[in-house]
């Protein structure tokens, strides 16, 4: 049963449960912070936007006045391509997305079946205590392996932690480190069931096992398979070419003069419009900035990268945790014969009939 909380009955000293404080929430602090935005990489270009419309608006006034010629054209064409361009850009968005999601989700099928391997060697496992720390160790090296050559690094210092230094040295020498560490954990399950460990839990973690390399697989597809960078080019020219032919539209809207400030005159309207150029600039800047960097999830340079840090720090840590709850207590590993079964089901299996349709 869930506990409920009275308020009424609450003293103000009493602590008040995390679940029950309200959301904090600032519009506007959400709004202005730049901290994990892509602003400050889009400035730089929503600037030399700015300055390409001053030189339009400036060259409009020189032949205006020089030659009497007006260089402004309709702007109708530019709301069909302002709308084409939007649509691009999302679907450019969108696709960056899939990839991020994706990649998520690979890792969180990581995170799962890391758990599942640990507790299967743990529960079904033989009774050996050297086997069984070496077992989760080797589980809780994987993720970290894996985020490491995700990075294109060689380096894996969380391995200090977990493995000795002769065993580092060796799978170092390897080329792909998590097909390594993937082997070792083979190796183990191939030792434990050697010792003893039931045909149907061996096999049962081998599938486990076999996952976390398909996940890694998943992960690679994503980290050498960018999206297509014609595409991409594409839609940078369409942004250059709307961007810089737009001051020409706008010329006829900001024909005027300013309002004179405290009967100083200010000037034409028309100097207004690179100002109005740069507000465009940045949001179309700005979406597809966020479009390339989510195309990459692992890359800690990217704005939106994965956690994968506190990710594999968790799993090391829940693993740990299962082995230290095992060395206190002397579990017996189960077998078939333990597991109550229909009448008509027999116990005793062999691994020649381990493969047989049971469906």
């Amino acid at each position: 049963m869930c506990a409920t909380w009275n308020f009424k009955t609450l003293k103000k000293t009493d602590p008040i449960p995390a679940s029950s404080k309200p959301l904090s929430y600032s519009y506007w602090l959400g709004t202005f912070v730049l901290q994990g935005t892509v602003a400050p990489r889009v400035m730089l270009d929503v600037v030399g936007f700015g300055l390409l419309a001053t030189g339009i608006v400036y060259l409009s006034e020189f032949a205006m006045i020089r030659f009497d010629v007006s260089l402004a054209v309709p702007g109708g064409p530019f709301e069909v391509a302002g709308a084409v361009l939007g649509l691009l850009l999302v679907l450019r968005l969108n696709a960056g997305y899939d990839r991020w999601w994706e990649a998520r989700k690979l890792w969180g099928g990581i995170v799962n079946e890391s758990r599942n391997l640990a507790i299967a060697g743990l529960a079904y496992g033989p009774p050996d205590h050297h086997w069984r720390v070496q077992f989760i160790k080797w589980i809780a090296s994987f993720p970290h392996v894996t985020r490491r050559s995700l990075r294109g690094e060689r380096q894996v210092p969380e391995l200090s932690r977990l493995l000795t230094e002769q065993q580092i040295e060796a799978l170092l020498t390897n080329s792909h480190l998590p097909d390594a560490v993937s082997r070792q954990i083979a190796s183990l399950l191939a030792e434990g069931r050697g010792s003893g460990m039931d045909a149907l839990a061996f096999y049962s973690a081998e599938k486990q096992r076999c996952l976390l390399i398909d996940y890694l697989g998943g992960c690679e597809r994503i980290l050498k398979t960018p999206l297509a960078r014609s595409s991409a080019i594409q839609v940078r020219q369409f942004i250059f070419i709307l961007l810089a032919s737009l001051p020409f539209s706008l010329l006829d809207d900001f024909h005027g003069t300013l309002p004179a400030i405290f009967g100083t005159e200010v000037g034409r309207s028309v100097w207004l419009i690179p100002l109005f150029i740069m507000v465009i600039a940045f949001m179309l800047l700005s979406l597809d900035r966020i479009g390339m960097e989510l195309q990459n999830p692992f890359d800690t340079r990217r704005v939106d990268f994965l956690p994968l840090d506190n990710i594999c720090i968790t799993i090391e840590q829940n693993l740990l945790e299962l082995l230290h709850d095992d060395a206190l207590h002397d579990y017996a590993a189960p077998t078939a014969a333990d597991v109550e079964l229909p009448p008509d089901a027999s116990t005793h299996a062999t691994d020649d009939n381990i493969g047989a349709d049971i469906s």
